[in-house]
């Protein structure tokens, strides 16, 4: 039989009780979203405090010490690179419109490491308890954020992907202006969608005649069912192994 030491015990409470707390981040994410699609600005304010949560987290209960460092340089570059793109909106439309790329990319960056740390993590796990399963959850959430991201992405770089009469509610985008402004009013309402498309929902944001709006709603799909088929093969193995 095992045994634990007391300090392994505390810090596996504390780790649990971080992804509780994840999770709960991901929800209020979720149910803050239509309030970010009337004020398009609020949307930089939960990214950033959703990044928060997980460096956060990150640097007092993780399991992966290998590229800290680096994935924490990259957390904080995406908050500033947010901050930063989203008064240029506001201030400087040319470069907004130049920093709109690196923005959503670096976001995507982020959400990716976030995720393979995650599955790491998960699969590091001693014991399966429920806040090991709330930890799957915010993992497969997490997938949706980034998915997103990738939908932001793919306004910015090929806006005929979409369906602008649904995002607009049948209304007209011609007070938007540049691209750039179109993709920070159109953020809240592309997060939801990302989600609609990751449980297989669909969504009628995007213009499904367009080859590269098809291959970005698979990728989103395709995503969430490879998440939740590798995670179930790493446990497995471990479990075997054992």
């Amino acid at each position: 039989m095992v045994h634990y030491s007391r300090e392994f015990i505390r810090r596996l409470r504390l780790r649990h009780r971080g992804y509780i707390t994840l999770l709960a981040a991901q929800v209020i994410f979720l149910l803050l979203l239509p309030v970010a699609e009337r004020y398009p600005a609020f949307q930089s304010f939960l990214n950033i405090a959703l990044a928060g949560v997980i460096l956060g987290l990150v640097s007092r209960y993780t399991q992966i010490k290998k590229l800290n460092s680096v994935f924490f340089g990259l957390g904080i570059f995406a908050i500033t690179l947010e901050v930063i793109w989203r008064l240029s909106l506001e201030l400087l439309p040319n470069l907004g419109q130049w920093l709109t790329f690196l923005h959503v990319i670096t976001w995507i960056l982020f959400y990716f490491a976030s995720i393979l740390r995650l599955i790491k993590s998960l699969v590091r796990e001693p014991f399966v308890t429920v806040a090991v399963v709330m930890a799957a959850v915010e993992g497969y959430l997490l997938i949706g954020v980034a998915g997103g991201v990738l939908l932001t992405a793919t306004l910015e770089l090929h806006p005929s992907a979409f369906d602008f009469n649904i995002l607009t509610n049948g209304g007209t985008n011609n007070n938007l202006g540049s691209t750039s402004s179109t993709v920070g009013h159109f953020s809240p309402v592309l997060m939801a969608a990302a989600f609609n498309l990751l449980t297989t929902v669909g969504s009628g944001v995007v213009n499904s005649g367009d080859t590269i709006s098809s291959v970005v709603v698979t990728i989103i799909t395709v995503s969430g069912q490879l998440y939740v088929a590798i995670l179930i093969a790493l446990i497995l193995g471990r479990s075997h192994s054992r």
